[in-house]
């Protein structure tokens, strides 16, 4: 797979209603002033709010900002009709299958609890991300369109369901499997690799899956026409077969909250596909993506195009190589 081939996007992937609270203490700090047990601990919490997220949708946001063709499939509960919708056809994003099930009442919810430093403690409700409703990539009416497919964190079983239409439609996938996939078992994650042929995580998801999975990184790399591994302020990996490239993450002065900046990121790299940009320009563009969603308090308010997102690229990388 290469960056030469992408044209519309299929964006497989939760949405939620975000819960978003905020720790002005360090996570590192409180582990070493008490002694944590069994994940019991007790926070004093300044800041929540709420707002639109899920992964799937942040990265649709991202991609509908930078004008890249793309088309959501998911499920969601009576409350998307409670202002998501709203928000998302504003933004010119194709809602017709995000399936409403009337017998959830509530989208997935998802808990987010932030510290300064960009670090996250994370629940996760799937709400009616599990509904029937939800149809299969197969089933929809532009499929025949379709020339990239990122497969957003979900349920495994979801997730293995699409992976395998996909590649009996011979879509490539990006396969990001998120934080979900500590529960994902050795057969699913093997067979979504295998189905895929990218697959994006963060450095923490990586040795998750590694273990989950009983490979070797040498292993995982040689099956997959490229890994990328974000590690937070530390540059970006690419592993590929014959080669390793790091590319530098983008420095900014304060964090104001990092939920979802590792969908900015997917939005970014994406975009540079879709300009036939190499995988290390693609992943400049992510970093800078995720930069500005740092910068905002949700993961669906940050704004930016395509055509300052590439003139940032030149100013802060230089130019193409």
């Amino acid at each position: 797979m290469d960056s030469r081939s992408v044209s519309k996007v299929l964006v497989c992937g939760s949405l939620a209603i975000d819960h978003i609270l905020g720790y002005k203490g360090s996570f590192a700090d409180y582990q070493k002033k008490y002694q944590v047990q069994s994940l019991n601990i007790s926070l004093q919490l300044t800041d929540y709010h709420t707002c639109f997220g899920g992964c799937g949708m942040n990265i649709t946001y991202g991609l509908a900002l930078l004008g890249i063709d793309c088309l959501p499939l998911s499920a969601a509960g009576l409350d998307f009709e409670s202002g998501y919708r709203q928000h998302l056809e504003k933004l010119g994003i194709d809602c017709q299958y995000i399936a409403v099930d009337p017998a959830f009442e509530h989208s997935a919810h998802c808990t987010l609890i932030s510290d300064p430093r960009g670090n996250q403690i994370t629940g996760f409700y799937s709400g009616a991300a599990t509904s029937p409703a939800r149809l299969l990539p197969s089933e929809i009416a532009e499929i025949d369109a379709i020339t990239l497919a990122l497969l957003a964190p979900e349920d495994a079983d979801i997730m293995l369901r699409q992976a395998r239409d996909l590649n009996k439609l011979a879509i490539p996938i990006i396969f990001d499997p998120g934080q979900g996939i500590a529960e994902f078992s050795r057969e699913a994650i093997v067979e979504l690799l295998t189905l895929s042929q990218l697959v994006m995580v963060n450095s923490h998801e990586y040795d998750i899956l590694l273990t989950n999975a009983q490979l070797t990184h040498e292993e995982i790399v040689a099956m997959m026409d490229l890994v990328i591994v974000t590690r937070g302020e530390s540059p970006v990996d690419l592993y590929q077969k014959a080669n390793h490239e790091q590319v530098p993450a983008v420095s900014i002065d304060e964090i104001i909250d990092p939920t979802g900046c590792g969908d900015a990121f997917r939005a970014g790299f994406v975009c540079g596909m879709a300009e036939s940009m190499s995988f290390r320009n693609s992943a400049e563009l992510g970093c800078l993506m995720a930069a500005e969603n740092l910068l905002s308090p949700d993961p669906q308010r940050y704004v930016i195009n395509r055509e300052r997102l590439l003139q940032k690229r030149r100013a802060h990388y230089g130019e193409l190589g």
